[in-house]
Parts: structure tokens; sequence; C-alpha cells
């Protein structure tokens, strides 16, 4: 059975369910894996209970703390060093400079999922340039193999050159089916009571541009006074899009409403008639996968993959990014279409079924490692020198 370190940065969001879920589920395809993470994540206590090792580690998003940086990549060497897995899969970015540098140093195979590249998104031309480079540099020096979650992240790859495009495969992400035994949120339903529903889950960060989801709702409002509106979930964000609220006059509106996030996404997605995802970039977001899998219509824009799992006037809507009216408009059109939205909610569940179910995305994540692991022998990857001494 071969011994395999999944190591992630982000603590919660749609690459800690990722992580957990193959960590779940590698074992039924020879695989035994452990993970490493920052140093509080919520998925610990289901890894914990399933008897799954956890190592945690000051990583962190950016690069603003080189100190917990430095101490973050020596912990994985030691780490490396101590376990010796076969194999390291790496998950996001600042995961995946850290974890690729560890395993070289320690002649570990890596594969790397960036989840989105981090030249991708709302940046400057200095940053998207260094991003650009230090993955350059790591795809073709370090790692054995690029998992992309969708085919539109291999195109970016391979604008890039990255990575050559033997190593550049796609394995989009899956999504566990809706869970008939977990009930529907009761604050949900009590803003639903009113008036159709459409809400947002989704961490409150920068990506998500849920400060467009509150630009829109006015709009909303004003063509469908009986709509709710709501968004679930927290984040760095979330005193900037509360004030964000307050000042369109959302936070004294019965219509509107902010609820804390509980796993699973099920209990939220089950009291929805539409889900909406107003990211301004993404990779393959699980959120519009879980959406598919409860059979809630989908409103997102149209960025990275979501236009590989959305299918556009078949599940749901897809609109421009920034663009609160093309949002409130493709919302209140689902709203007032009953008919349109029942159809919506069956070909969902069946385009999750037949495309994105995660026993399929955990079979071809567990077939790329034995491929990788056929061609690269445990001790086989050229070292590197790096220092471990903080500056």
């Amino acid at each position: 059975m071969a011994r395999v370190l999944l190591v992630h940065e982000p603590p919660d969001g749609g690459v800690a369910e990722n992580v957990l879920q193959l960590a779940l589920r590698l074992g039924g395809y020879g695989h035994a894996a452990q993970v490493v993470g920052p140093l509080h994540a919520p998925t610990y206590d289901r890894l914990t209970a399933a008897g799954i090792a956890t190592h945690r580690l000051p990583l962190e998003r950016g690069y603003g703390r080189p100190r917990r940086d430095v101490a973050a990549l020596r912990g994985l060497v030691g780490l490396l060093r101590r376990e010796r897995p076969d194999l390291v899969h790496c998950h996001s970015a600042k995961a995946g400079v850290l974890a690729r540098v560890a395993a070289r140093a320690t002649k570990t195979p890596a594969i790397y999922s960036p989840h989105c590249f981090p030249f991708i998104g709302e940046f400057g031309a200095p940053r998207r340039a260094f991003a650009t480079g230090v993955e350059v540099a790591l795809g073709r020096a370090a790692t054995a193999a690029i998992l992309c979650v969708a085919e539109e992240e291999r195109e970016q790859a391979l604008r890039r050159r990255v990575a050559p495009a033997a190593r550049l495969r796609v394995v989009p992400n899956g999504s566990e089916p809706c869970p008939g035994a977990v009930q529907a949120d009761p604050a949900l339903l009590a803003l639903r009571e009113a008036g159709l529903l459409a809400a947002t889950v989704a961490v409150m960060r920068p990506q998500k541009r849920l400060d467009v989801f509150l630009d829109a709702a006015p709009l909303v409002f004003a063509r469908a006074p009986e709509a709710r509106l709501a968004i679930v979930g927290e984040g760095p964000l979330s005193d900037e899009l509360h004030a964000q609220a307050a000042a369109l006059g959302l936070d004294r509106d019965e219509r509107f409403a902010f609820l804390p996030f509980t796993p699973p996404a099920a209990r939220y997605l089950r009291a929805l008639d539409i889900f909406v995802l107003p990211s301004g970039w993404e990779g393959l977001p699980i959120s519009v996968l879980e959406a598919l899998a409860c059979g809630v219509p989908q409103v997102a824009t149209e960025v990275g993959g979501t236009g590989e799992a959305v299918a556009d006037g078949e599940t749901g809507l897809l609109v421009p990014p920034h663009d609160p009216p093309a949002l409130a408009e493709a919302i209140v059109a689902l709203l007032s279409d009953p008919v349109r939205r029942q159809a919506m909610s069956v070909t969902s569940r069946v385009r999750h079924a037949e495309r994105f179910g995660i026993d399929r995305m955990v079979a071809e994540t567990a077939a790329l490692y034995d491929d990788v692991l056929s061609r690269h022998p445990v001790g086989g990857s050229p070292a590197a020198t790096i220092s471990l001494h903080a500056p």
C-alpha cells in the first residue's frame, strides 16, 4: 500500500473539503493517506474520527510572515524524513510551493493541485509575474504531475508553459451525493416562508466577490419584492461585507440575512430555490457541485471551470463577473419561472451523478498516483539545496 501525504494550507472551503474526501476514500484504492494542514481546520475532527493521522504546521495564506513559512518548510522536511511517504500531493499555491520544495529536498515525488493558479485573480502585474515565475520554476523542476481540476485550468497552464503538457492531468473535482438525512437549516426555512430564496454559501474572501451579490440585492428586491436573499458563511471580509450591507440598507431589511456556516453545505442548500456564486475567479468550485447534487438551480459567474459544471440554460444560468445588474437579472429570471427551476433541478442531479461524483474523482486521482509512482520510484528525484534558516 502506497503512503501518500496530503498537504493543504486553506483551513476551510473547497480545498480542505477536497483533501478530506481524498483522505477518507484513498484506502479503497490501495493508498494510505496522512494529512498535513494549518494549525486549525474544521476537517480535523472527521479525519481523526476516521483514524487518519493529521499533522499541524504554521501553514498560512500569503507571504507576509516569512518566519512562519520557514518553520512550516522545516516542519515539512522533518515530517517527510520521519514518515518517508511514497508520494506528496500538495493542494493550493502556498502549500504547493513549500511542499514541493520539501519533497525535492527529500527526493519524494510530488503532485500539485493548484485549485486555481496563483497568477489567476484580481492582482497587479508584479504579483502576477512573480507567481507565474514561481509556478514555472517548480512545475518544471519539482513536480511529477500537476492535477488540474478543470480543462480551463489546464489551458491556463499550457498558455504559460508551467509544465510540459504530459505532466498536466485533468481530474475534475467531485462531491458527495446530497445527504438525505440532513435537515434544512431552520433559519433559512424561516426566511423562505414569505418568499422564494436565493442565497450563496461561501467563505468571505475576495475571490468570492460577495460584494457583487450585495450590490445586486436591491436590484433583485426592486423587481421581485417578495424575494428573499442570504449569505451563509464567515471569513476575513465579514466586517467589510456587513458594513456594505448596512450602507445599502440591507441590515434593516427583513428580506435579507447573514448566517453562519456549519457543515455540511446540504443543510443550507436544501432550503434554497436558487444557489448563487458571484466569484471573480475560480478553479472548479465544489459549492456548485454540491448545488448540482442537491438539485438547486445555479446562478454563477462564468469564470475558471465553473462553466464546465454549470450547464448554462440547463442546470442554471451563467453571467459575467463583476456585474451586479446581470447577476440580479438572472436571479429574478429564475425566481419568476417555477417550471424552468424544476427542470433545472432534475437536470442538475443527473449531471452531478454522471460527471461529478466523489468516487469518480478519487478513483481518477488514485490512478494518477499509480502512474506517477510507476515512473518515479521512491528516492528517485534529485535533491535540491535549500536554506531552512529564518532570515
